[in-house]
């Protein structure tokens, strides 16, 4: 099983975080580094949720998550995936920092699947968030706020 939790500190308003954290449209690749636009599909979608599968093809993994969202946190279940077992979450929430900016708390609670998905939360394990928190930190570049 690998927990997680890290922060992650911008100069980004909170909205603009929020936005990009429920953007769910062809965008969503482009903010995402490691996702994969040919892996990246809605499902469905409705008001405060969304079932989309996203992978990253270099790496041969992908999920079917159920995201929702009640502002200001968003939370990711797996419901089908190649590197992890069903029910596994993400839970990211969004906080304004006091003097501008916002902070990023991220949440992993996922039970590994299979050789890729046992290195990959190994990792994840190993590196006590930092890993995770480097590419969040690349997500929060592609943002334009």
């Amino acid at each position: 099983m690998a927990k997680v939790t890290y922060t992650v500190e911008t100069h980004l308003a909170p909205q603009s975080v929020w936005e990009a954290l429920t953007e769910f449209g062809p965008r969503r690749a482009e903010l995402w580094p490691d996702l994969s636009p040919s892996s990246f599909r809605v499902l469905e979608r409705a008001g405060n949720w969304a079932r989309v599968r996203e992978g990253t093809a270099s790496l041969g993994i992908w999920s079917v998550e159920r995201y929702e969202w009640e502002y200001p946190v968003i939370t990711a279940t797996v419901e089908e995936a190649s590197a992890a077992q069903a029910g596994g979450t993400w839970r990211m929430e969004v906080s304004p920092r006091p003097h501008g900016g916002s902070v990023l708390t991220v949440k992993m609670d996922r039970k590994a699947k299979g050789f890729a998905g046992h290195v990959i939360h190994g990792l994840f394990q190993v590196t006590n968030g930092r890993f995770l928190a480097a590419r969040t930190r690349r997500m929060l570049a592609n943002i334009r706020g």
